[in-house]
């Protein structure tokens, strides 16, 4: 009788939950984890349509540098997301139960559309098509951020990761 009624609770979070809710960060901590990632309060999200150096990830400068691209993304977002008024609205959620947002503030219409545009994110592809071409393109041809010099594509990187702590 309790699996039945925990089984029709979970059926029944399931069918209200909706994945476009609104998650805004007035009054709620908000704490980043990567260049995509991050928390408000005890919400999970992870912006929708770009990929971002990992925190732990380096790129190459122009003259062949190593610099902490990861580190450089994750101060970028963090600035935004601190810009008076963020909101953020959620499609759907990961693999990792993060919900993939949209998010805004006052000053920042796309937060993710101004990271792939600052050179600290990539567009996400999928079957050819990306979220944010004209950002990207506009970085990769200003050379901005990652695209100053050589980088590994954050997928690749966290692959290899994977490989090497198997």
């Amino acid at each position: 009788m309790i699996a039945l009624l925990m089984l029709g609770f979970m059926f029944a979070a399931a069918w209200f939950y909706d994945p476009r809710e609104s998650i805004s960060a007035s009054g709620e901590k908000v704490a980043v984890a990567d260049g995509d990632s991050f928390t408000i309060g005890a919400s999970k999200l992870r912006l929708h349509g770009i990929d971002a150096p990992e925190y732990r990830q380096t790129c190459r400068d122009a003259e062949g540098v190593e610099w902490q691209c990861g580190k450089a993304a994750r101060a970028a977002l963090e600035k935004r997301l601190l810009e008076p008024g963020l909101v953020c609205k959620a499609q759907a959620k990961d693999k990792y139960g993060r919900a993939l947002a949209t998010c805004s503030t006052r000053q920042t219409a796309d937060v993710a559309a101004a990271q792939v545009r600052d050179g600290m994110a990539i567009s996400h592809e999928y079957l050819g098509v990306r979220d944010y071409p004209d950002e990207e393109d506009a970085a990769r041809a200003a050379k901005k951020g990652i695209w100053i010099g050589a980088f590994e594509r954050p997928e690749d990187w966290r692959a290899q990761k994977r490989i090497v702590t198997e």
